[in-house]
């Protein structure tokens, strides 16, 4: 992959030529997506959306051609935070832009893919989630936006991630490492995603759907958690599995015990 970010950043005619077969061959839109992050961090906004105006064209094409508007979402994702990870300089504000995006991307659903949320569907999907019939509809497409939007967002969010650490390879060994094992997530954040996502579907469908976004966040801390405990104790590989094991299952409020917490700074403390 480091072989891959070192011909990307030489010029523009190499960064186009990587940005752009990525995006035609299919499932290699994401590292269409990292190429426009490092060049948008590293050279700026608008070199970066000169490269994504190049990589769109066979995102568009697949979009058109094939119906997928998975390619062109991430690429136009990615670039989007990108640009907020270079003005802000700070994951937990570009995390909230992507939140956002993700909600966004949602709303999307019914117009690039609405095969998924014909009546048909949604009534032989009724039975399995043992919804309400009065409500079925309503909640089941809830849901599937949700997901299909946390989906896509993860993917931005994975290449942004993949942009960031090239240019952290290629310039800074290590900084994006650091950064991200610092990431947390503050209580006014992680608090109300918890409590929209567990309870807001008490009081209308359409949150139903937000909490698949809004969990993504947390995720994402409750990972940099992780490193940043493993980092610090230097644990072994074993551990590292564990604790991503752990974080499959109730990462999200291991997110928000540590907001309230702060993990890291009590075990720097009790080090020293």
């Amino acid at each position: 992959m480091r072989a891959v970010a070192e011909y990307a950043i030489r010029g523009k005619r190499q960064a186009v030529i990587v940005a752009v077969v990525a995006a035609l061959v299919p499932m290699l839109f994401w590292l269409s997506a990292a190429t426009i992050v490092l060049t948008t961090l590293r050279k700026g906004v608008a070199e970066g959306l000169n490269l994504m105006l190049w990589a769109g064209l066979p995102a568009m094409f697949w979009l058109v051609m094939g119906a997928d508007p998975t390619p062109i979402i991430v690429i136009v994702g990615a670039m989007i935070l990108a640009v907020v990870l270079r003005a802000t300089v700070s994951w937990v504000q570009t995390l909230l832009v992507g939140v956002v995006l993700g909600l966004l991307i949602s709303l999307l659903m019914p117009l690039m893919v609405p095969e998924l949320l014909t009546p048909e569907v949604l009534s032989k999907l009724a039975p399995k989630l043992e919804v309400d019939s009065e409500q079925s509809a309503a909640v089941i497409g809830s849901l599937l936006t949700g997901f299909w939007a946390a989906a896509h967002l993860l993917v931005i969010l994975l290449s942004l991630m993949l942009g960031r650490w090239w240019q952290s390879l290629l310039f800074n060994p290590g900084g994006f490492g650091e950064e991200f094992k610092q990431l947390l997530l503050p209580p006014v954040v992680a608090v109300p995603a918890i409590l929209i996502a567990q309870f807001g579907g008490n009081f209308h469908p359409a949150f139903v759907g937000w909490a698949p976004v809004l969990m993504m966040p947390l995720f994402i801390a409750a990972i940099a958690l992780v490193h940043g405990v493993v980092g610090i104790k230097k644990l072994g590989f074993p551990w590292l599995v564990l604790m991503y094991l752990l974080v499959f299952l109730v990462g999200p409020y291991i997110a928000l015990v540590d907001s309230l917490m702060n993990f890291r700074r009590r075990i720097q403390r009790a080090a020293e």
